[in-house]
């Protein structure tokens, strides 16, 4: 029987200190004491933690789901316990600063850490997500009381974030929300609306739950641009800071969902709430977006986490299950049958799934290390450079891995057969569950348009410039051995096909909004499957410089083989993108409204 979350940290191990070195960095102070023993002892505790308190939680999560009381939600049965152990294990303070209590550590942890709690349990990792990001909006915009009173108990978990931003008549559109905040003579606000898919807006795992919420003041500005961003929390602090008096808002209703069922995702009634108001009047949406950001990363490595156990679950099942003889002949003549790992169409599946998460583990990871030279490099030119390649990427993490681990899930399933839609198994809950990251914070199709109209053309492709100089760099620079040489050309040769398309379109797609439109999606993806092989040329090249150092062993050759198949078989559908792209909006837009 397979465990049931078996954490990848021999891959973590290669890509922390084989590809990306971070024992070797200079630039940034944070990585000054992390010697490799303690980098090492920091992801096993944290598979160790993922894989045997939260993992075992997933499926009766499931089954049993939040529910809502009188006394407000609960969680299912072990929940509160294994947030208990979150918190004492520090898990919740890994990045922050030391002067507010965290433990100071490079951004890169949060990504391995995002990825493990998503693997082993999705539900139970989108509480903590919020956190980190509501920590940088009250660092940054909060008072002074905020910043004494709330962030500690937020950096350390004692108290958990929500933040509420969607209303029932408007979903992405947020300039039609109707919530309102009413100013006290005190200086504090009444919140009044209705919030939904408010996401862990009511639970008892922690002491205090402190919500974002959007609202607008009296006579704002119509739109966005009257949007105010409050601090609302379920209890009052009292003198001494600890949670007093309730608050006057409540979850009104639970959404049945497809998946997370052990999320609670609350319809919330604010009915004259307290707030605070966090920063300036009607700069609400700004500020907010900084924890959408932080969001839309996390989603990107949890979305990686849930599609590696899933391809862990079909791997194991692929090689127990017996069907039939391999095509050229019996693999294994002492048994009945051969495994079905044997067949071609499930080695397509599989290498399919190997090489998604284990390249989007990569790209996630190094991310992290460019938030981090964003954050803290000494360098003002660096810290705006790798601020705007982040930036310029985000929307790629978030939708571009998110739709990939579910289409790679979905593989997992296919290879169980009839097996993989029977619940008892437990791949479909994966499959279910992994489909809220396609839509929260953003579809993919809100993503694209973000990334095309507002990362590369508003920008002049001046950010997407420098990335692709990174990617071409690298190209020309890989040592030249038979293997690596194929798979320089072959990135070099995908490089140019983006960027010659990009500067094609760009004048075409400012004056067309519907080409725009049409080509943003596939746009995106174009960048993606360009970025993941980007990494995998990079775990290629330091995959041949190890063997070439005399190391051995299976682990890189593995890795040699994957990088050549996602080259060989997953990079070409660049060619059908730039197609579509090709093709514009009018086969799209031809048909009527009203003949459809």
């Amino acid at each position: 029987m397979m465990p049931i979350y078996t954490p990848p940290i021999e891959d973590f191990k290669f890509l922390l200190h084989d590809v990306l070195r971070i024992g070797e960095i200079t630039d940034l102070k944070s990585f000054e004491e992390l010697d490799e023993d303690t980098v090492n002892a920091i992801i096993e505790a944290a598979g160790e933690f993922t894989s045997e308190v939260l993992a075992p939680l997933n499926e009766s999560g499931d089954r049993e789901g939040a529910q809502l009381t009188q006394q407000g939600v609960t969680t299912p049965s072990g929940f509160v316990e294994a947030y208990r152990q979150f918190i004492d294990g520090g898990w919740a303070s890994l990045i922050a600063r030391p002067e507010h209590g965290g433990q100071g550590l490079p951004h890169i942890f949060k990504n391995i850490m995002d990825e493990m709690l998503g693997a082993a349990n999705l539900a139970f990792a989108m509480c903590p997500a919020t956190s980190p990001g509501v920590y940088q909006i009250l660092l940054h915009h909060g008072t002074d009381e905020m910043r004494d009173v709330y962030v500690p108990r937020i950096v350390s978990g004692e108290w958990a974030t929500a933040m509420s931003l969607t209303e029932p008549q408007c979903g992405s559109a947020l300039g039609l929300i109707r919530s309102r905040a009413e100013p006290q003579e005190d200086g504090t606000y009444k919140i009044t609306g209705t919030k939904m898919f408010n996401s862990w807006g009511d639970h008892d795992m922690a002491g205090n739950i402190v919500h974002l919420v959007l609202a607008k003041l009296p006579g704002a500005p119509e739109g966005t641009r009257g949007i105010s961003l409050f601090l609302v929390p379920k209890f009052l602090p009292n003198g001494s800071g600890e949670a007093g008096a309730r608050n006057n808002f409540s979850c009104g209703s639970l959404e049945r969902k497809m998946g997370i069922h052990a999320s609670a995702t609350c319809v919330t009634n604010f009915d004259g709430a307290t707030g605070y108001l966090v920063g300036k009047p009607n700069q609400g949406l700004p500020n907010m977006f900084v924890l959408m950001n932080t969001m839309r990363l996390a989603t990107g490595a949890m979305a990686t986490g849930i599609a590696d156990t899933a391809y862990r679950h079909a791997l194991s099942y692929t090689k127990e299950r017996i069907a039939g003889r391999a095509a050229s002949g019996a693999k294994y003549p002492d048994l009945a049958g051969d495994p079905i790992i044997v067949h071609p169409d499930v080695r397509r599946m599989l290498m399919t799934m190997r090489a998604f998460t284990e390249g989007a583990r990569q790209f996630c990871l190094w991310i992290g290390l460019n938030l981090e030279r964003a954050a803290i490099h000494d360098d003002p030119k660096t810290r705006q450079e790798c601020d705007e390649l982040v930036s310029l990427l985000t929307p790629v993490v978030k939708a571009f891995l998110s739709d990939k681990s579910f289409e790679s899930i979905d593989m997992a399933l296919q290879c169980y057969g009839g097996h993989g839609y029977i619940q008892d198994n437990g791949i479909e809950q994966y499959l279910r569950d992994e489909r809220m990251l396609r839509l929260g914070e953003g579809t993919s199709g809100i993503q694209a348009m973000d990334l095309l109209h507002r990362k590369v053309l508003l920008d002049d492709s001046k950010t997407l410039d420098r990335y692709f100089a990174l990617i071409r760099d690298f190209a020309a620079q890989m040592p030249e051995t038979n293997r690596l040489n194929a798979l320089s050309q072959t990135l070099t040769h995908e490089l140019a096909r983006l960027e010659n398309l990009t500067r094609e379109l760009s004048h075409a797609l400012r004056t067309d909004g519907e080409a725009l439109g049409a080509a943003s999606f596939d746009y995106l993806n174009m960048l993606g499957h360009l970025s993941l092989a980007f990494m995998w040329a990079q775990a290629a090249a330091a995959a041949e410089r190890e063997l070439g150092s005399g190391k051995s062993g299976q682990f890189y050759e593995n890795k040699l083989a994957t990088a050549e198949f996602y080259f060989a078989r997953v990079l070409p559908e660049m060619l059908s993108l730039e197609a579509k792209i090709r093709a514009g909006a009018s086969t799209l837009m031809r048909i009527t409204d009203d003949a459809f």
